[in-house]
């Protein structure tokens, strides 16, 4: 299970590390894939995405998430209570993209989003915790 985690744990850390550089250096290709989800099934992105705010947030998000991954596949005994801070940001972030889909506006984006994220949280949780429990028994 060790090495599954690592595998897995480095996959989500490359899932977060390379999106926020390119988020960082050009956030309208982002943005842009995105709004091309709900084109796919003939729905425009009607929001706009420029606030300097939000975008400064989104990176230190995804860096605090890609980083976590890291410090969690350095030392998994050390580091195992990051595991709490990392599936609750995660998991945050899934349930506000069901709540938008639901209550707000039905773009398909925010639903996949909402899946994509909540597959994230268990894949996160399984395989540290699982590792873990293999370390320490």
């Amino acid at each position: 299970m060790k090495k599954a985690f690592h595998i897995v744990y480095t996959l989500l850390a490359l899932n977060f590390i390379i999106p926020v550089i390119t988020y960082a250096l050009n956030p309208a290709i982002m943005v842009g894939q995105f709004a091309d989800i709900g084109e796919l099934f003939g729905i425009t992105y009607t929001h706009t995405e420029d606030s300097v705010l939000w975008w400064i947030l989104a990176i230190a998000n995804v860096s605090t998430l890609g980083f976590c991954c890291v410090l969690l596949q350095v030392n998994l005994k050390k580091y195992y209570v990051c595991l709490i801070p990392l599936v609750f940001l995660k998991s945050m972030a899934s349930l506000g993209f069901l709540t938008v889909f639901i209550f707000v506006e039905p773009f398909p984006a925010y639903l996949a989003a909402a899946l994509f994220d909540a597959i994230t949280v268990f894949l996160m949780w399984f395989f540290a915790s699982r590792a873990y429990k293999e370390i320490t028994e």
